[in-house]
C-alpha cells in the first residue's frame, strides 16, 4: 500500500469512528441494559462460548456493550475467568479476575486487575469494537492494542477465539482494513452468536 492510499485508508477509518462512535452514544441507556442481558444470555447458549474452560471480558467505557452480565451469569460454573491488562509493548495480557475482585485504573483511564493477579491465556477473548462486518473485521479504536495481541496470542500451540461484542446496528458492509489488521473468529450481539 503506497502513500496516498494509507493515508486515505486512515481518512476513511477516522470518519468511520467518529460516526459510529455517535451513532452508539445515542442509544438509550435502556437498549444498552437490555443488549447486555442478551449477550450474556447468548453466550450461556452457545456451545462453544458456554463450555469454554475460560474466557476474558473487558470493563465498558465510551458507550460499548457492558459484559459483566456474561461474568455474573458464568459465576456459577468454575471458569477461569479475566480481564485485560496493557503491556508496555502496546498490547494487551490477561490477568484472572472474578466478579467483585478489586480493579486498578490504569493510566489511559481503563480499569485493569491487579499486577499481582495471575495471568493467563483464556479460550475465549471478548473484543470491543466500534463497527464490524460480515468478514469479521473489526474497526476499533486505532490503537492496536487488540490487533498486536491477536497476532501475538494466535501464535500460541492453542489459540483463543476472538470473539467481537457490539450492537448489531455497529455492523456496517465492509470495515476498512489494511495487512494490519486481523479478522475475529466470531461476533456477539444483542440478536446472537456468528462464528466465522
Amino acid at each position: 500500500m503506497n502513500h496516498r492510499e494509507q493515508r486515505a485508508l486512515t481518512t476513511e477509518k477516522r470518519k468511520l469512528r467518529e460516526s459510529m462512535m455517535a451513532k452508539r452514544m445515542a442509544l438509550p441507556h435502556a437498549a444498552m441494559v437490555s443488549a447486555s442481558s442478551s449477550v450474556a444470555r447468548h453466550f450461556a447458549d452457545h456451545p462453544i462460548l458456554a463450555f469454554a474452560p475460560s474466557f476474558a471480558g473487558y470493563r465498558a467505557m465510551r458507550g460499548e456493550l457492558d459484559v459483566m452480565e456474561i461474568f455474573k451469569l458464568m459465576a456459577r460454573f468454575d471458569k477461569q475467568t479475566a480481564l485485560p491488562c496493557v503491556t508496555n509493548e502496546k498490547s494487551l495480557i490477561y490477568r484472572t479476575w472474578n466478579v467483585g475482585d478489586p480493579l486498578e485504573r490504569h493510566m489511559l483511564g481503563m480499569e485493569e486487575p491487579s499486577a499481582d493477579a495471575p495471568e493467563i491465556n483464556p479460550a475465549i477473548i471478548l473484543t470491543p469494537l466500534l463497527a464490524f462486518d460480515g468478514e469479521g473485521y473489526r474497526l476499533g479504536y486505532g490503537g492496536g492494542y487488540y490487533d498486536r495481541t491477536m497476532a501475538a496470542l494466535r501464535a500460541l500451540p492453542t489459540p483463543p477465539l476472538f470473539i467481537g461484542v457490539g450492537f448489531s446496528m455497529q455492523e456496517v458492509d465492509q470495515v476498512p482494513t489494511d495487512e494490519n489488521d486481523s479478522p475475529l473468529d466470531g461476533i456477539l450481539t444483542e440478536l446472537g452468536v456468528s462464528i466465522f
